[in-house]
């Protein structure tokens, strides 16, 4: 009787899968991206603005960051380079070697505290108000250094992180500086 065929190796085992992609880090990667309740409530284009870019931010996702930018068109304002978009200028201030920017951590944190409307815009923080108060100041203590908080309540002036978003959820702007 003829010897019967011996039984078939057993499959090889899968090839490994391919690793995922390495979680993207910045300043805000650690941030939660659900915006903080606000105290008074904001238009629902505001408000979804609003929610984007902190997600956005959150995700490191500067590609996104910039095309919520351009959503209306190229409007949003920035600090910094004029012939440089904002999402090159911000990877380059959050990834500069020698003395890296918290720029999308600070944009979630404003983004999180107290607005103000002036306009058809809505303004984050209301301590680029005019005639900021104390406890405006006193908001900005763990997103700026004391002694920066100190110079800028001393000359009553914000030149911190500000956003701006139009009552139609077009955001405006995002600036630096004086």
């Amino acid at each position: 009787m003829p010897t019967p065929p011996k039984p078939a190796p057993p499959p090889a085992p899968p090839a490994s899968k391919p690793s995922a992609p390495a979680a993207a880090s910045c300043s805000a990667s650690r941030l939660s991206p659900i915006p903080k309740p606000t105290a008074k409530p904001l238009p629902p284009a505001v408000a979804s603005m609003r929610e984007r870019i902190i997600k956005a931010a959150v995700a490191c996702d500067y590609a996104g960051l910039q095309k919520l930018g351009d959503e209306k068109g190229p409007s949003v304002r920035f600090s910094y380079d004029p012939d440089q978009d904002m999402a090159t200028t911000w990877r380059i201030q959050e990834e500069w070697k020698d003395s890296p920017q918290p720029v999308l951590a600070r944009l979630v944190h404003v983004l999180n505290l107290p607005f103000y409307q002036e306009g058809n815009l809505y303004w984050w923080p209301t301590a680029f108000r005019e005639g900021a108060t104390e406890a405006d100041f006193a908001l900005l203590k763990g997103i700026y250094p004391d002694s920066m908080i100190t110079d800028m309540r001393k000359e009553k002036s914000y030149i911190g992180m500000r956003v701006g978003i139009s009552a139609d959820g077009d955001w405006q702007a995002a600036i630096q500086g004086d």
